[in-house]
């Protein structure tokens, strides 16, 4: 049996109520036995949303994985709580009535360490990090209040320690920081640890928006990040909500941006390259193989087909590449991180800085910067 595990998916903004049938032109996703993917986003018909960058949709999106032929989908991300704690069960209940699967999140600590079984021997378990700088605004569930499975290794050896005698898991886990391309250093010790022991089949990392490389270890595999899958482009309002606006409001739409950040007027939101591109990975039972195919999501549209030509290649030298780095020993490797860490938040805040220029005026945003300046000394 062919199981097919795929990376962000998000149903909403310019694909908002739009059939999914034909969405991905793949075969590896296509002709897989068992789809697997993260749903990055709650369903709810709530007119709630949590005071935070969101991401959400109505129910017509559970059509839409079922055009996808999705069988089961990790909860366990940052965007789950985004309708607020009751916006986790009404997502559970609208996906289990069509007959798909969810893990990794639900109203019960119980209910969210219970794993998707692929098959009667291998079972899919869901985690998410919080507590960080990068991954603050999640609620971990309790035994009476809803939540993600917390992403801890004595949360993760407990559960493990729950699964029948023989019987072994795939950990889908949401972690590490936004937008870069090396992972902290702890989810490399963290990954090599867990590969370490014989219940666990491989780990697949979601979260950082682009495809990071692997870690081979005891005769496995941890793929840091496998990227987004499907993520459509999508307006945001002020400050940094997500937004749904009528067609008129869309017409008069100035300003596109490449980043997620706080706005000052309707905004639309595209994707970079980097973030484009996926890994799906084809899971074969019966040799406990992974395959590997690289796919990408087209710029103004959210149709997914394979990578090919230059694409395909850069991304294939650039993952061994990348594969290799997080072999380097701490010293170097945390310099390594840093520095890449530190450039790229530089380059991402000057960028919204130019971009909040333009969409303010220069007489605007530099009284906004004058204001900050002083409130803050």
């Amino acid at each position: 049996m062919k199981v097919c595990f795929a990376g962000d998916v998000f149903l909403g903004g310019d694909l908002l109520d739009k059939s999914c049938k034909d969405l991905v032109q793949s075969s590896t996703f296509n002709s897989a036995d068992i789809r697997v993917v993260n749903l990055e986003q709650p369903i709810s018909d709530s007119d709630y949303i949590e005071n935070k960058a969101t991401l959400y949709t109505g129910s017509f999106a559970v059509k839409q994985v079922k055009d996808l032929k999705i069988d089961a989908v990790n909860l366990a991300h940052n965007h789950i709580h985004d309708k607020g704690l009751e916006g986790i069960g009404e997502t559970i209940m609208h996906l289990g009535l069509a007959g798909i699967s969810t893990f990794g999140a639900a109203t019960t600590e119980s209910k969210a360490e219970e794993p998707y079984w692929i098959n009667s021997d291998i079972a899919v378990m869901g985690y998410c990090e919080y507590g960080k700088t990068y991954l603050s605004q999640v609620e971990v569930v309790t035994a009476d209040k809803a939540g993600v499975n917390p992403l801890r290794i004595e949360k993760i050896y407990s559960d493990l320690d729950q699964l029948p005698l023989g019987k072994k898991a795939i950990l889908y886990f949401h972690w590490g920081m936004e937008h870069v391309w090396l992972p902290p250093y702890n989810d490399i010790v963290l990954a090599k640890t867990l590969l370490e022991d014989d219940r666990v089949v491989s780990i697949i990392g979601m979260h950082s928006h682009r495809v990071q490389g692997s870690i081979s270890h005891a005769g496995k595999k941890a793929y840091m990040c496998i990227g987004n899958f499907i993520f459509p482009n999508f307006h945001i309002a002020p400050p940094v909500q997500i937004s749904y606006p009528t067609l008129k409001e869309i017409e008069s739409v100035e300003y596109e941006t490449r980043q997620y950040h706080r706005v000052y007027e309707l905004t639309y939101k595209k994707w970079r390259w980097v973030n484009r591109v996926s890994l799906l990975l084809e899971f074969c039972t019966e040799t406990g193989r992974f395959k590997e195919k690289f796919v990408a999501q087209d710029d103004d549209e959210a149709s997914v087909k394979d990578l090919n030509g230059f694409g395909l290649y850069f991304f294939k030298a650039w993952f061994c590449v990348l594969s290799l780095v997080y072999r380097l020993p701490k010293p170097f490797y945390e310099c390594l991180w840093r520095l890449h860490a530190h450039q790229t938040k530089i380059v991402w805040r000057l960028q919204i800085m130019c971009f909040h220029a333009r969409q303010l005026g220069a007489k605007r945003y530099f009284a906004k910067v004058i204001n900050f300046i002083k409130a803050r000394f």
